[in-house]
């Protein structure tokens, strides 16, 4: 009786329950864990094997585009020497034949140029003998001329300037003698102006700092009056905008207010709703999950609810996690990281 007390005893029933859906809980966030790191060991592999493969594929490319420039360079080379060679036995040949050339038309044009050069140069010869001739005859009757003209300049020369020494005598002796004469009358004449023109100056000067204290007066009498105009309106102006200010603020914080606390209240109720949806799809997440690695471990699958012999209460709700068992390949080998 005492083992059949126990083995229908509810209490310690669901406690037995209760540790192993600890346990299977556990086992399953255990596993989910090592999923998640194995999900992300495979992201990071597989990200690593496609930089490799780019990068073999970038290493091939420039192999193939080496190979081909080599090839390029290989062929314009032959095909540069080969353009060299014919263009140096072209040179050759045509530097042959124009050394030839030359040798036959310098040949030529010195057996031409010969008599006829040693018929210019005796011809120079003679023309420059009267040349000579000439312009030593001629240069003696230059001489001759020039000096001729030069004494007569010198004569002329000499009587012109001393006729001009007489003149210019008798014209500074007569300057000094009007000069003496009129320089008491220029020193009165010119002190005479002289005062007027002070005079009149001083006189021009006090009549233009009247005027300019005058203009002055009524410039700083106009300012003051246009200054006391501009500080009333500035006044006036400033106390508007600070009402206007006043008022401004004023609607825009009840304004402000009534949109935060709108903005709190459907933040509130948003937040609410989505926890208490998220709590619910946990748990039943959870629920399916413990449930199907129970049965699995006791050899079966439970899709609907069965009568215990131990009496105990097992309830299966429908799923409503999406659980990705097996990752989708992309034609890649699986690279286990360490």
């Amino acid at each position: 009786m005492s083992g059949a007390s126990r083995a229908l005893d509810p209490i310690e029933a669901a406690e037995a329950g209760i540790a192993g859906s600890k346990n299977l809980m556990a086992a399953v966030a255990d596993e989910l864990s090592q999923q998640q790191r194995w999900l992300a060991h495979y992201q990071v592999a597989e990200k690593r094997h496609a930089r490799r493969v780019k990068f073999q594929e970038l290493t091939y490319w420039l192999e193939l585009r080496r190979r081909r420039l080599v090839r390029w360079s290989s062929r314009l080379a032959l095909t540069s020497l080969r353009g060299a060679r014919a263009g140096a036995a072209f040179l050759w040949r045509t530097a042959v034949t124009l050394v030839v050339i030359l040798r036959r038309v310098t040949t030529a044009c010195v057996t031409w140029i010969r008599p006829r050069a040693y018929a210019l140069a005796l011809g120079i010869r003679r023309w420059l003998t009267a040349f000579w001739s000439w312009t030593v005859a001629t240069s003696r009757m230059l001489a001759r001329a020039l000096l001729k003209a030069a004494s007569l300049g010198l004569a002329w020369l000499a009587m012109q300037s001393r006729a001009l020494a007489i003149t210019l005598q008798r014209w500074v002796s007569v300057a000094w003698t009007w000069t003496r004469i009129n320089a008491a009358i220029l020193a009165r004449a010119s002190l005479k102006h002289a005062s007027i023109a002070s005079s009149w100056i001083a006189a021009t000067s006090l009549a233009l700092a009247i005027v300019l204290w005058r203009w002055l007066i009524r410039t700083w009498n106009r300012t003051r009056v246009q200054t006391r105009i501009l500080s009333r309106a500035s006044l006036k102006g400033a106390q508007s905008a600070s009402l206007w200010i006043g008022a401004t603020s004023r609607a825009a914080n009840g304004t402000l207010k009534r949109n935060l606390s709108a903005g709190a209240a459907w933040t509130g109720a948003t937040a609410g709703a989505s926890a208490r949806i998220s709590v619910a799809a946990a748990s039943a997440g959870y629920s399916w999950a413990a449930l199907n690695m129970r049965a699995m471990s006791h050899g079966m699958r439970r899709t609907k609810p069965q009568a215990d012999t131990d009496h105990r209460g097992l309830v299966v709700r429908r799923c409503t996690a999406l659980v990705c068992l097996e990752p989708r390949r992309a034609r890649l080998p699986a690279i286990r990281a360490g």
